[in-house]
């Protein structure tokens, strides 16, 4: 059974790739929705050529999703486009501004085929504006929107982060937009176009940063491992590794057999520790050196100080709240086998139920969904998948030519 959810009876065709729009389309097939994954005959950009089940970015990316492979470049696939469009709720794509239009999918022609259909597109920029023209990626949005000059050690070189930023949380905003055109539909009977960018994305998570730029006028500097306002919150060095501090004065002083510094007059209120920061941290950094992260995690808890380990992947997965929460699922793939994968972050006990069904393979579902869903006959598949071979073929030769 696959799941069912709040957004059962949804259906979404998902002509998105690569990371951010399907991070938010299998999000939309997390709660339920009919996610039709459409890709070329090449397959999306981000499958590993020769790779059965695709890479890990696919098994990342592409679980709760029908597949299917259709050429919008050939008559039968463009027309096997437009009649699942008729029978959808929303297209979704990821695609640089202008292609939608070349492809004969932009949310103008749409409508006219369906006009209660919702139109969501993920750009680097924005649909319209100076930028609007140029390539981006995650990397990109992060070093425009400032996000790379907060990252990293004061002075030092501006870093990326080692999560997708952008692309995930363009994914998110997506699917946010999704439910939104969804509900605004109930209401008013008619679609609209929802559009979400990278650079807005990058910005708006750093909303704080930029309240306390307007506010004092003073560019915030690379953040490094410590907060840059709230002495004790960051990550400290111990014996063995590093642990993750929330505010916890005085108590962190007796943890650590430190008590002296309490009445220490540098450090007697906030004002105080916050003039004498660096000589404050130093000071736990030196009493954290003297034993191990376990046994301070321990002391902390009995203090109710927030605190927590540093983790890399593999023991984050064997961590026993991440084991608790479930927050990392199973599926069956066909040619995979057992994969293991992080499960949607949304809990909603009681509303979804079902198996998640694994990623597919390049065109898994494609006669699934003609015929189940468009009830094409056996000869109008096979002159869909033979029109778009000789095509895919053609293209190869051009391939070739070109590299000659």
């Amino acid at each position: 059974m696959t799941v069912k959810g709040p957004l059962t009876g949804v259906r979404i065709l998902d002509l998105s790739q690569a990371h951010a729009g399907p991070y938010g389309s299998q999000m939309l097939g997390d709660m339920g929705a009919e996610v039709i994954k459409i890709e070329s005959p090449m397959g999306d950009m981000l499958r590993f050529p020769g790779v059965p089940d695709g890479g890990y970015y696919i098994k990342a990316l592409a679980r709760n999703k029908k597949g299917i492979v259709l050429d919008l470049h050939t008559k039968t696939g463009k027309e096997a486009f437009y009649d699942l469009v008729k029978v959808a709720d929303v297209v979704y794509d990821n695609f640089r501004v202008g292609a939608m239009k070349r492809l004969g999918a932009d949310y103008e022609t749409l409508k006219t085929l369906n006009p209660t259909i919702i139109s969501v597109s993920i750009t680097g920029y924005g649909a319209s504006g100076p930028y609007s023209q140029y390539p981006s990626f995650d990397d990109i949005a992060q070093a425009m929107s400032g996000m790379s000059s907060l990252c990293g050690e004061p002075g030092g070189a501006p870093m990326r982060s080692g999560a997708a930023v952008a692309d995930v949380c363009a994914g998110i905003f997506s699917s946010y937009g999704v439910v939104l055109a969804v509900l605004q539909r109930e209401k008013t009977g008619e679609g609209c176009r929802v559009e979400v960018n990278l650079l807005d994305t990058c910005m708006a998570l750093l909303d704080n940063m930029f309240q306390f730029y307007f506010a004092y006028g003073n560019v915030p500097p690379a953040q490094g491992t410590k907060h840059p306002l709230t002495p004790l919150l960051g990550y400290f060095k111990c014996k063995d590794g590093y642990i993750a501090l929330g505010p916890g004065w005085p108590r962190i002083c007796r943890v650590i057999n430190k008590e002296w510094m309490i009445d220490d007059p540098r450090f007697a209120t906030q004002g105080d520790r916050m003039m004498n920061k660096k000589d404050l941290e130093q000071a736990i950094e030196e009493g954290l050196m003297e034993a191990n992260v376990e046994d301070w995690l321990e002391l902390m808890r009995v203090e109710d100080i927030p605190a927590g380990p540093v983790n890399t992947l593999d023991k984050v997965v064997e961590d026993p709240q991440v084991i608790h929460n479930k927050a990392v699922v199973e599926m069956e793939h066909p040619v995979y086998g057992k994969m293991r994968a992080v499960d949607c972050p949304i809990k909603m006990p009681g509303s979804i139920s079902g198996e998640y069904t694994p990623p597919p393979i390049l065109g898994e579902h494609t006669e699934e969904v003609l015929r189940e869903i468009l009830n094409y006959s056996d000869e109008k598949i096979e002159a869909l998948k033979k029109e778009q071979e000789e095509n895919f073929e053609e293209m190869k030769k051009h391939a070739r030519k070109m590299k000659a």
